[in-house]
Parts: C-alpha cells; structure tokens; sequence
C-alpha cells in the first residue's frame, strides 16, 4: 500500500517534486548565479484560451530570465500583468496572423540604451512577422549589446519566402555590428528544411549566409525546441529545432563552446518522441505552448568594449 501511495503521488505531483528538489528531467531553469540570462520563447498566440495563466506566470518566474524575447503575443497588457514591473516592447505590426514580436526587460538587470526599432522589411510587405531590435546595458558595469528578435516565415512551403528573409536579416544584423560589435540574434528561425530536404540543409543554408558577417549558432544542449503533431497525427508529438540564438562578439561573456539550453518538455524529454492526450497531457506542451523556452547565460565580467 506505501508502495501504490508513493507511485502515486509521484504522478500527480512529480514535476514539482523535482523542480522544488532542483532535481534533473523537471525541464525547469538551472540556477545561474551571477550571470545574465537571455531566453526566448514563441508564447503560441498569447493569450491562447486554451493556456492555463497561472501555470505560464509560474514558468515565467522560474526562467530567472534578465531579458526575454518573445513571439505570438496578441495582447501586450496581459503579458504586462504577467510580468509586472517588467519593461515590455513589442512590435507594433505582426504580419497577417497579428502576431506580434519584441521583449520584456528586467529594469534590475538591464537598461535601454537607444529606443527599440521595428524593421518591417522582415515582414515581406507586411505578410509575415517585421524584425524588432533592442539595444541593451547591463547594470554593474556588464556589457552593451544588441538583441534582435525574429520570427521567420514557418512551414517547409515557406522555404523560399525565408531564404528571402535570411539575406535581410545579414544586412540588418551588419547594421547593428557597425555600431556594436556586441550582438545577439534570436528567435523563432522556422527552419524546417525545404519541401522534400532536411533541417539540417537549411542550417547549413542559413549559417552560408550569417556566418560571413561574424554570428554563429551556439549549439543546444538538447537537440530541438519544439514539438508538432507530426505526420501520423496520432497525439505522438515529434521533436523539431526551431528556436535559433546566434551570437557575434560578447567574447567576456561567452566562451567558445558556450551552449543554450532548451528546457520544459524539451529537456524532461531529452528531444524524443512522447504521447499527449486530453486524458493524460504532457502539462507544458498542452497547457503552454508547443515551444520551449532556450536559455542562454552569459558571464557578468567587464564590457569588452567600453
């Protein structure tokens, strides 16, 4: 009987058990000590009617996030009211889906150095999501830099459509390193891979063209971001690597090898395959959003170009 109590307060209660014990396969933020946390995290159409608010308010505070770069907001005051105290800015446009893009600012840990900008090139006349940049210092004598959000046209079919976007997303990203060589870019990247190739040709695509300019993707600790329901349609949910950071400069903060990290369903599932039904859902996914937040941390250390 202490055997079937036990198995089963761990299915009712075993996510909380192992984030309050800080124990592995919770999916929840580690610590980060001193340095400043970067996440991003595509909010699928916030407020969704569908997502449980408390639970995401929860997630929220457990990233320990200094900045965060969000997509699919449709209703900046309710993210300020999960956020409150947060400096918010988001995009004023978002594409045809009214998906709008941006981020939300810890003002302990960061301040705005030059207003935020929306670039509606991105937006390809309108249709998909614009680009939106924020220019950034951090507190105690931390580095400046630029953030670039962005989310870029989804699906295999819009392949073509964002290798469109790639080109002016490198001459926004030059811009920027023109007058900072401190950058990050991040964001929803969609890449799915062209109809009939592979994600990782798109990749390889993609780092063609921002890697001449001086970014580079910092590799993941777990090998995907998000989950769809697949071909079968059959609850499976298949794993996919959409959520991209790329980096150029913050050389005191990052060292060579430095990773980001995909966490929630992401981690606790370690990128395989898992089952989600309304009887038994896989909480985060089902209640949240189908991506997971990805972290980066940098080390707080002197600016590299003060």
């Amino acid at each position: 009987m202490l055997v079937a109590l036990l198995v089963l307060v761990y299915w009712l209660a075993g996510d909380r058990l192992r984030e309050g014990l800080g124990l592995p396969g919770s999916g929840a933020a580690p610590g980060k000590g001193a340095a400043l946390r970067v996440a991003t995290w595509n909010l699928r159409n916030f407020p969704d009617p569908a997502q449980d608010q408390a639970r995401l308010r929860d997630r929220l505070n457990g990233l320990d996030a200094d900045l965060l770069a969000l997509q699919e907001i449709h209703d900046p005051a309710a993210l300020q009211a999960l956020l409150p105290g947060w400096t918010i800015a988001l995009s004023e446009h978002g594409g045809r889906g009214h998906q709008r893009l941006g981020v939300a600012i810890d003002p302990q840990a960061l301040e705005l150095i030059e207003p935020a900008r929306e670039y509606p090139e991105l937006s390809m006349r309108g249709h998909v999501r614009p680009g939106f940049s924020v220019y950034l210092r951090a507190h105690n004598g931390g580095p400046d830099f630029h953030v670039l959000v962005v989310h870029l046209k989804a699906m295999s079919e819009g392949y073509s459509l964002r290798t469109q976007q790639w080109s002016l997303l490198a001459g926004l990203a030059g811009d920027l390193l023109r007058s900072d060589p401190d950058l990050i870019v991040l964001g929803d990247f969609n890449a799915t891979g062209p109809a009939g190739g592979t994600p990782q040709a798109e990749l390889s695509a993609l780092e063609a063209i921002l890697g001449p300019i001086g970014l580079r993707r910092l590799a993941a600790s777990e090998p995907c971001s998000s989950y769809w329901d697949g071909a079968r349609r059959d609850a499976w949910q298949e794993p996919s690597l959409l959520d991209l950071v790329w980096v150029a400069g913050l050389h005191e903060g990052l060292d060579a090898d430095a990773q980001v990290r995909p966490l929630h369903h992401c981690a606790r599932h370690h990128c395989q395959t898992f089952r989600s039904t309304s009887a038994y859902p896989e909480p985060d996914f089902a209640d949240l959003s189908d991506h997971c937040p990805v972290v980066l941390d940098l080390a707080q250390g002197r600016d590299d170009d003060p």
